[in-house]
């Protein structure tokens, strides 16, 4: 199911199990030597001249459109299985650290006789597990994957995993955090509840982008007060609401993160400039930062507008 309308229709290779080439008109030798069908697992290739119209997020790239090819891949081998974990995470477009950024394709089966010896797969087992549909592919729920990674995941990786699930980087919520928060909650079994409890306390709403999460935890991270996400103030210059990515309402202090795409959009430089006039007209201070700020001298510049003392510093 699409959560959203932010979603397009793409054209990927047809899939085929390698051992039904002859059905296919397709000869051993160029089965295996000819360009146009590539090997996706072992056991099933894909014809590049051929091609199925699929649905994919808007925002999804060409790993994205891989790791689907290859969950479809699977299905084709091993009827049943859904995309779990590390795949499942990459499928919502949740931000994985790096070293979880791997070809390995995690999938999950209820039946606990099942067996996969593929090296490019890994099984998970699980009596209980709830699924859904998502552009068109077989996956845990958000709720599933978010408990399931729990216990291999640091706490600031898993906010942004909270972050993501409940917030505004793909379009709409793919959870309520209510209903994040009671699946680690109450279910039984739970490995790691206490860890995902403690991420789950510091997850946010609204949240636009991973950068927004690492800003915001810098500054609960080097003792500054927690800043509010998206603030709402209204603009007598633009006759409605605005929101910078976060903020300091009593202090009128608004953090705006500027990544790549801010740049290379004439039309998002231009809605920044708009925002950034209309809340200077408000009486706040906008600080804008990027990628490259020196973050020892943006700690000052926050404090110093806060009123608050420069940290101690060790020897």
């Amino acid at each position: 199911m699409f959560n959203d309308d932010r979603w397009k229709m793409l054209d990927f290779p047809q899939l085929f199990r390698t051992k039904e080439y002859v059905s296919r008109g397709i000869t051993r030798h160029g089965l295996y030597h000819s360009d146009r069908y590539r090997q996706v697992l072992p056991g099933v290739r894909m014809d590049l001249e051929c091609c199925d119209r699929r649905p994919v997020p808007v925002w999804a790239d060409n790993d994205w459109r891989w790791d689907a090819q290859r969950l479809r891949a699977a299905l084709l081998l091993y009827p049943g299985v859904v995309a779990s974990h590390a795949m499942a995470a990459r499928l919502y477009g949740w931000p994985l650290p790096s070293n979880w950024l791997t070809d390995q394709l995690h999938v999950s089966v209820r039946n606990a006789n099942s067996r996969i010896r593929l090296r490019q797969i890994t099984l998970h087992r699980a009596k209980q597990m709830s699924t859904r549909e998502w552009f068109g592919l077989p996956i845990l729920s958000p709720e599933d994957v978010f408990i399931g990674l729990g216990g291999d995941l640091l706490t600031r990786d898993l906010i942004k995993l909270g972050d993501a699930a409940v917030g505004k980087w793909h379009g709409s919520p793919q959870i309520g955090l209510d209903d994040l928060r009671a699946s680690v909650r109450d279910r039984p079994f739970v490995r790691g509840r206490r860890h995902l409890i403690e991420a789950l306390d510091m997850v946010r709403l609204t949240v636009d982008s991973p950068p927004e999460t690492d800003l915001r935890l810098w500054a609960i991270a080097v003792g500054l007060p927690e800043p509010v996400v998206h603030p709402q103030i209204y603009s007598r210059m633009l006759g409605r609401v605005v929101e910078p990515d976060l903020g300091y309402p009593d202090a009128l202090l608004a953090l705006e993160y500027e990544g790549e795409h801010h740049l290379r959009s004439k039309r998002q430089w231009q809605s920044d400039i708009n925002r950034d006039e209309a809340l200077r007209a408000e009486g706040w201070t906008v600080l804008r930062v990027t990628s490259s700020i020196n973050y020892a001298q943006l700690e000052t510049t926050i404090r110093r507008h806060l009123g608050l003392e420069a940290p101690r510093r060790r020897a």
